[in-house]
């Protein structure tokens, strides 16, 4: 498996054109904001590894790319809330199912996170509008 490790160039303005080209060329949105993402972080002065990823995964590749730890990630799979296969003694995950997980997980954050802001908004405990708690929010997921 060959990992590329791409070094932020000497003049990032160079950058600049390639994430219009990016966006018109992209099959998919998860293609698009990736490469984006990528371009983005080599701007700002970060270099960017690209590599190939297996379409099964052991538990604790799969925790690591959701950011738990083992344990966690046993008792997700133990729970029946990530589905794994076990062809012998260890169990793998499918790609597909650890990054669905990612974004339902993400979308439940999110969601929690605006209504509590929105509660706290009417209570008058917290003084950002809903509208200004959601372009944190997208400020901050521009960021990663």
């Amino acid at each position: 498996m060959t990992v590329n490790v791409v070094s932020p160039p000497v003049d990032p303005v160079a950058l600049a054109g390639f994430e219009a080209v990016v966006a018109e060329a992209s099959p998919t949105a998860d293609i698009r904001d990736a490469f984006t993402a990528a371009l983005r972080a080599l701007a700002d002065g970060s270099s960017v590894r690209i590599e190939p990823m297996p379409e099964h995964l052991t538990p604790s590749q799969a925790a690591d790319m959701l950011g738990i730890s083992r344990a966690t990630m046993g008792k997700l799979l133990d729970d029946g809330r990530l589905p794994y296969e076990q062809p012998d003694v260890h169990r793998l995950v499918r790609l597909k199912d650890v990054l669905a997980f990612q974004r339902e997980r993400s979308a439940g954050q999110r969601a929690y996170l605006r209504e509590s802001l929105r509660e706290s908004v009417a209570d008058g405990t917290y003084f950002m509008t809903a509208a200004e708690a959601d372009e944190a929010l997208s400020v901050a997921r521009s960021q990663r």
